[in-house]
């Protein structure tokens, strides 16, 4: 058996792809996601780069099981992700990069592979279910307004960010916005405007969930 410690000897004995072309591809996803939110290179550096990549092989194995058994792996990983700082915002864009790199590699089986798509679906709707879009998209924009453009063009999709790990807390994974903000609110690293928009957005957001939920109390 190929196990996820032959890619990260801190990983645990879970199977990745024997495929050569599925590894590859869970890979190419896991760099891909790596790239697109600095954040984790800059909080997690090379040995979460490890994990994501790890992970990532993981991941593609689901697609071999049936869509109730995916789903439930995936809440699972959400809940660890979230309380150790990574919005599930993260995890669904891995997801659907995954998706896609499976489909280039295996266009015939692309059927298969969207049990991985409804999944980000899953844990898209549910952040969706707590701050709608047009919610999270008023955030974003008074959030780039009180930041500086150097730490936005550093950190990009803080406030989309943000607003996940509030869904998250809200949905069981028990400290996922303040582990989030604590980091992103730490003096030492971010100027004092930075730190004050991080915590007006992550208020904001709790309040807009709230308030939601009032409404479609029956």
């Amino acid at each position: 058996m190929i196990s996820a410690a032959m890619l990260n000897a801190e990983a645990a004995t879970h199977p990745v792809p024997a495929d050569p072309r599925e590894l590859a591809a869970s890979l190419r996803a896991g760099d891909l996601c790596w790239h697109r939110f600095p954040y984790l290179a800059e909080r997690y550096g090379e040995r979460g780069y490890r994990f994501t990549r790890s992970d990532s092989a993981w991941l593609a194995t689901l697609t071999h099981l049936d869509p109730p058994t995916v789903a439930g792996q995936i809440s699972w990983l959400r809940q660890v992700l979230a309380t150790r700082g990574i919005p599930s915002l993260i995890l669904q864009t891995h997801l659907n990069i995954l998706c896609d790199e499976l489909d280039a590699a295996f266009p015939a089986n692309i059927a298969v592979h969207d049990t991985l798509r409804r999944a980000a679906d899953g844990l898209r709707d549910a952040r969706q279910a707590h701050i709608p879009d047009v919610q999270i998209a008023a955030l974003a924009a008074a959030f780039d307004l009180a930041t500086e453009a150097y730490w936005r063009s550093r950190l990009p999709q803080t406030p989309h960010l943000l607003v996940a790990a509030v869904a998250d807390e809200i949905d069981g994974s028990i400290g996922a916005a303040v582990n989030l903000s604590g980091w992103m609110t730490n003096p030492q690293r971010f100027p004092a405007g930075w730190i004050a928009a991080v915590e007006a957005t992550v208020s904001q957001a709790r309040a807009a969930a709230g308030a939601r939920a009032q409404r479609v109390q029956p």
